[in-house]
């Protein structure tokens, strides 16, 4: 193994363990900072970007920058399973679960135009030029996986745990976590923040597991003659 080997070997699984860790704290910092929505429709949702602009782009960054970050960690993930028992499932998920995290960060540049619709544009306007946009299929399809997110989230699980790396625990966090996202009020951001937690944890929990399996495996230094 030559020297720039060793060196990828050794940097490589902790940046991706680090970045399942620092994904997932700014995910859950982006969606506590979220602005407030009044009401669950279209008009409410652009009128409570437009409100605060600071707060809309702090959040929007965020969760770009989590969304980013647990999408580029969960590449590591894969590399945790040592024999064919959860191989393919994992690395499917991780794989699909890695391209879907990087559609939802480029999302976030959405809510720089609403922002901006929001507070130009009467509200009606603002809303039917949202909904033009957005009905888009090949917008749809390059920033809108919804669903499929937390389906490749299961599927990378499943297979950590049948390969014996995490527990099946991880997967009732990732539905708990899932759920808490979707269905607490948004009036109130802490709340879908806090009950995302679960899902984030076991991100975390996997982003040092990466870290740990990178200590024990690192290489030897090569010692050039």
């Amino acid at each position: 193994m030559n020297e720039h080997a060793t060196t990828a070997h050794r940097v490589l699984p902790y940046a991706a363990g680090t970045s399942l860790i620092a994904g997932a704290v700014l995910f859950f910092a982006g969606l506590a900072t979220s602005p407030p929505s009044t009401g669950d429709d279209k008009a409410s949702y652009l009128q409570s970007l437009a409100a605060d602009p600071f707060q809309t782009q702090l959040s929007a960054l965020l969760l770009h920058y989590g969304n980013l970050l647990m999408g580029v960690g969960l590449l590591a993930l894969p590399l945790l399973v040592r024999g064919r028992r959860g191989n393919v499932m994992t690395l499917v998920g991780a794989l699909l679960g890695a391209l879907f995290l990087t559609e939802m960060s480029g999302a976030l540049l959405s809510d720089w135009f609403h922002m901006e619709i929001g507070r130009n544009l009467p509200v009606e306007q603002a809303v039917a030029l949202s909904d033009k946009v957005l009905a888009h299929p090949a917008q749809q399809l390059a920033f809108s996986p919804g669903p499929l997110v937390s389906l490749a989230l299961l599927l990378t699980f499943v297979g950590l745990a049948r390969a014996g790396v995490i527990g099946w625990w991880s997967l009732a966090g990732i539905v708990l976590g899932y759920a808490g996202l979707l269905l607490m009020p948004y009036d109130t951001p802490i709340l879908p923040a806090v009950g995302t937690l679960p899902m984030l944890a076991v991100m975390a929990f996997a982003g040092l597991r990466v870290i740990e399996r990178a200590r024990i495996t690192a290489p030897e230094p090569v010692s050039v003659a």
